[in-house]
C-alpha cells in the first residue's frame, strides 16, 4: 500500500497528539529536575547546618567541661582546636575521593564518621578521650564539607552557583543563631556534668537526619572528572591521587606552628621548634616535586598554584575565616566566665548578629552579579569597622568597676550586627570568586583546598587568641585576643582591596571576551 504523501506546507506540522505527549514529558522532566533540585540542596544545606553549629555552640560547652573533667588551659585549648584541625586536614583527600569516585559514598561515610565521633565525645570520661571524640567528628565533617561544596559545583552553573552557595551561607548563619539559644537552653536545664555532654550532641538529630536525606541522593553525573580529566602529566582518571605524606606533612607544620602557642612549657623552646619549621617545608616542597613527577597529582595541585586568582583568594579567606573565628570563641568565654550575664543572656546578645548575617546573605548573589571581586573588599571592610570598634570596647577607659560591662554588652551587640551583615556577603562572594578560577575537572580538590587552608588557620588563630585570653584573669586577655582577630581581618581586607581591582572573576573575564554583560 503506498505511504500517504501529506500535502505541501503539512510535512513539518505536528499532530496535536504529539505536542501534548512532548508536553507531559516536559512537564514530568521539570518536576524531576525539582525534586531532585530539593533532595541536593537538603543534603548539602542540612550537611552544612549539621556540622557548622558546633562553631557557635562549643564554647559554651568550655565552663562546664572545666567544672566536670577539671580540664586545664591546654586541653581546653586542644578540645577547640581539634575540630579544625583534623577538619581541615581531611578535606583535600574526600575532595580527591568525590572528585573520582561520586560524592555519595563519601557523603554518606563523613556522616557516620562524624556521627561515631560524636558519640565518643559525649560519652567521653575523661578530656581527651572528648578530644580524640572531636578530632573524628572533624575528619567526618571534612569529609562532608568537602563533598557538599563539590555537589554545589557539579550540579549548578552560574548565578544559580552563587545562589546555591549564598543558601548555604544562610544555613550557616542559622547555625549561628541556633547553636547559642540551644547550647544556652542545655546550660540551664540539665545539670553541669551533663549539660556540655547536651551541647555536644546537638548537631547530631541534624546530622542523622541528613544522612537519611543523603541516601536518597542520586546524583545527576558521577562528579566533576566524568565531564573532564585532566591530561598530560595527571593521573588516570580511575586513579585516586590523595597525597597522604603531603597532607601529613602539612599537618605537622601546623602542629608545631601551634605548640607553642597552646603549651607554655614548650613556649620556652620555641625557637628549637621553629627551627623544625624550614626542615618541613623543604620536605613538604621536595616530596611535591617527586609526587608530580611520578605522574600524580600533588596536594597543592600545579594548576591552582599557578592561577593568581585562585591563591589570592585562598589566602583571602585563610586570614578571613581564622579572624573570624578567634573573636567570637574569645568573646564568648570572656562573656560566659566573667560577667553576670546568664547563659541565655549571653546567647541573646549574638542574635541579632546571626539574624543580621541571615538577612544579608540574601544579597550575595547581587553583589556578585553587580561588583564582582569588588564585593569583597567592600563587605569585608564592614567587618574590619565593627572589629576595631569590639576592640575599642574591650580596653580599659577606668570609668569605674560598673561601666565596662554594659559598655561590652552593647559593643557585642553592635559588633554582631555590623559584622553579620558583611560576612552575610563577604563568604558566598569569597568562595565564588576563587572558586572560579579552578579547572572544571579540579572542582573537589579547589573547594577542599581552600576550606584546608581555612580549617588550618582557625586552629592556629583560635589557639592564640584563647591562649592569650586565658593567661590572664582581667579584661586585657580579652583585649589581646580580640586583637589577634583583628589582625587577622586587617590582612585579609588589605589583600582583597589590593586584588580586586587587579583580578577579574572568571564570569567576568567571560563577558568581556564576548562583550556581553554578566548575568543578574
Amino acid at each position: 500500500m503506498p505511504r500517504r504523501v501529506p500535502p505541501q506546507g503539512q510535512s513539518a506540522a505536528r499532530r496535536p497528539a504529539d505536542v501534548v505527549r512532548e508536553g507531559d514529558r516536559a512537564s514530568t522532566r521539570t518536576g524531576e529536575r525539582g525534586r531532585h533540585e530539593f533532595v541536593v540542596l537538603g543534603c548539602c544545606l542540612g550537611a552544612g547546618f549539621g556540622t557548622l553549629i558546633d562553631s557557635s555552640s562549643v564554647n559554651y560547652a568550655v565552663p562546664s567541661v572545666q567544672a566536670s573533667l577539671g580540664a586545664s588551659t591546654q586541653q581546653i585549648q586542644w578540645f577547640l582546636a581539634a575540630y579544625s584541625l583534623t577538619f581541615g586536614l581531611g578535606l583535600v583527600p574526600a575532595g580527591r575521593i568525590g572528585d573520582r569516585c561520586g560524592r555519595k559514598i563519601p557523603l554518606v561515610l563523613g556522616l557516620l564518621c562524624f556521627l561515631i565521633g560524636g558519640v565518643i565525645a559525649v560519652a567521653a570520661g575523661s578530656v581527651w578521650w572528648s578530644v580524640a571524640g572531636r578530632a573524628m567528628q572533624g575528619i567526618g565533617g571534612g569529609t562532608i564539607s568537602a563533598q557538599v561544596l563539590g555537589i554545589i559545583q557539579d550540579e549548578f552553573r552560574g548565578m544559580a552557583r552563587i545562589r546555591a552557595l549564598s543558601a548555604y551561607g544562610m544555613a550557616s548563619a542559622a547555625s549561628a543563631f541556633a547553636g547559642p539559644l540551644l547550647s544556652a537552653a542545655a546550660l540551664q536545664l540539665l545539670p553541669p556534668e551533663w549539660s556540655w555532654r547536651g551541647i555536644l550532641a546537638l548537631n547530631m538529630p541534624f546530622v542523622a537526619a541528613t544522612l537519611v536525606l543523603a541516601c536518597l541522593y542520586r546524583p545527576e553525573t558521577t562528579s566533576s572528572h566524568a565531564r573532564a580529566a585532566p591530561t598530560g602529566p595527571h593521573p588516570s582518571p580511575r586513579l585516586v591521587s590523595l597525597d597522604l605524606p603531603a597532607v601529613g606533612l602539612l599537618g605537622a607544620l601546623v602542629v608545631v606552628l601551634t605548640l607553642p602557642v597552646i603549651d607554655p612549657v614548650l613556649s620556652r623552646h620555641s625557637l628549637w621548634l621553629l627551627l623544625i619549621v624550614p626542615v618541613l617545608v623543604v620536605t613538604l616542597v621536595l616530596w611535591e616535586r617527586h609526587y608530580a613527577a611520578t605522574s600524580r597529582l600533588p596536594l597543592f595541585v600545579p594548576e591552582l598554584m599557578r592561577s593568581s586568582g585562585y591563591v589570592r583568594g585562598s589566602v583571602v579567606a585563610m586570614l578571613w575565616f581564622g579572624a573570624i573565628l578567634a573573636k567570637s570563641t574569645v568573646l564568648t568565654l570572656y562573656l560566659l566566665s566573667t560577667t553576670s550575664l546568664s547563659p541565655i543572656g549571653v546567647a541573646l546578645l549574638f542574635v541579632p548578629g546571626a539574624l543580621a548575617r541571615l538577612w544579608s546573605a540574601n544579597f550575595g548573589s547581587r553583589a556578585y552579579s553587580r561588583l564582582g571581586a569588588r564585593a569583597v573588599p567592600a563587605s569585608m571592610g564592614l567587618e574590619l569597622f565593627a572589629a576595631v570598634l569590639l576592640l575599642v570596647a574591650t580596653w580599659d577607659w577606668g570609668g569605674g568597676p560598673g561601666s565596662a560591662e554594659p559598655r561590652l554588652i552593647w559593643a557585642t551587640i553592635v559588633f554582631g550586627v555590623l559584622s553579620g551583615i558583611g560576612s552575610g556577603i563577604t563568604e558566598p562572594v569569597l568562595r565564588a570568586v576563587t572558586l572560579d578560577h579552578a579547572p572544571e575537572w579540579a572542582h573537589g580538590v579547589a573547594a577542599s583546598f581552600l576550606q584546608l587552608v581555612q580549617r588550618l588557620a582557625a586552629t592556629f588563630f583560635v589557639a592564640l587568641a584563647t591562649g592569650l585570653l586565658l593567661s590572664r584573669d582581667d579584661a586585657f586577655g580579652l583585649t589581646l585576643g580580640v586583637a589577634v582577630g583583628v589582625g587577622g581581618t586587617a590582612a585579609a581586607w588589605a589583600l582583597a582591596l589590593g586584588s580586586a581591582f587587579q583580578l577579574r572573576t572568571a564570569p567576568e573575564q567571560h563577558a568581556a571576551a564576548s562583550g556581553t554583560a554578566v548575568e543578574s
